[in-house]
């Protein structure tokens, strides 16, 4: 049986290019997150600040990096996750 060749996830630029473009869906993605759970939050007076949001967007930005070909299957499991909480909580 012949094994496959590992798939090449491409050089520094190809991998800066997918970061790039990723961040056209993650940024708009942790800004959704960021409000829901601050929109809950306030119910209990509670509230995260702007770093929670910077650092969401930066989580986003290193899975994008380090797992170019893996990304989209990640950013369509938060997605999933979103549509599955609105529907539990009556959003």
């Amino acid at each position: 049986m012949r094994r496959k060749a590992p798939k090449d996830e491409g050089s520094i630029e190809s991998r800066l290019i997918a970061l790039a473009a990723s961040l056209f869906f993650s940024i708009p993605t942790a800004v959704i997150i960021w409000l829901l759970i601050n929109k809950e939050l306030a119910y209990w007076g509670g509230f995260l600040g702007s770093g929670y949001l910077l650092s969401s967007i930066a989580i986003f930005a290193v899975l994008a990096f380090l797992f170019p070909l893996f990304f989209p299957a990640i950013l369509g499991h938060v997605w999933r996750s979103i549509v599955r909480m609105a529907g539990w909580l009556g959003w």
